[in-house]
């Protein structure tokens, strides 16, 4: 009897170490679709960077020609008439593409998908996986890490604003990792959900 592919998502809070987890699940046997990083390709789609271009000109347009995603961010996390524009043109897109993935690793007889997708509680995606795992950790931890990536607090605070509460991610969850501390900590999690979720044999 074939083996039906079980699809998660996970979220968190910005910080909160979901791509870690995800690398995690990665390293150990599962297949990962990444939102952000099909989101970069579609920006590099002409109809794509035409319209973002016509609409904001070349302020979000990077000295490759590319659309510069931090510039872009400024402009939009400052709107949220500007941040529902790009979500329109982009995110039909980029579920495209995640149904897409998944129907492959479905061919593929993949067992255990992640879907690492920051958005998808306010995308609406939540019907694209089985399992929700929220990824905890507190506010000064995740704070200290976006620091480290070169944010600056306006920009967390911008983004964190235009995403669902920390709270009602955790509600809306099935699962929950705690990651206040080391990664062989969430190791450890990520490890035991795989055995109850992949059982040997």
């Amino acid at each position: 009897m074939q083996k039906r592919l079980k699809i998660l998502g996970i979220i968190g809070g910005i910080g909160s170490g979901k791509s870690t987890a995800a690398t995690l699940f990665q390293q150990l046997g599962a297949v990962v679709i990444s939102a952000d990083d099909i989101g970069h390709l579609v920006l590099l789609l002409p109809d794509v960077k035409n319209a973002i271009t016509q609409r904001w000109g070349a302020a979000v347009v990077g000295r490759d020609g590319e659309i510069d995603r931090r510039k872009l961010a400024a402009v939009v996390f400052a709107d949220t008439e500007e941040l529902s524009y790009l979500k329109s043109l982009t995110h039909p897109l980029i579920a495209e593409e995640v149904r897409r993935q998944q129907e492959q690793y479905k061919r593929d007889v993949k067992q255990l998908c992640l879907l690492d997708a920051p958005l998808l509680l306010e995308s609406g995606w939540d019907h694209m996986v089985d399992l929700i795992i929220f990824v905890s950790a507190p506010a000064t931890v995740r704070w200290n890490r976006v620091k480290n990536r070169g944010w600056t607090k306006v920009e967390w605070k911008q983004r964190e604003t235009a995403q669902f509460s920390v709270e009602e991610k955790a509600r809306r969850a099935h699962i929950v990792f705690d990651n206040s501390g080391n990664t062989d900590h969430l190791r450890t999690q990520v490890e035991t959900l795989m055995r109850d979720l992949v059982p040997k044999g």
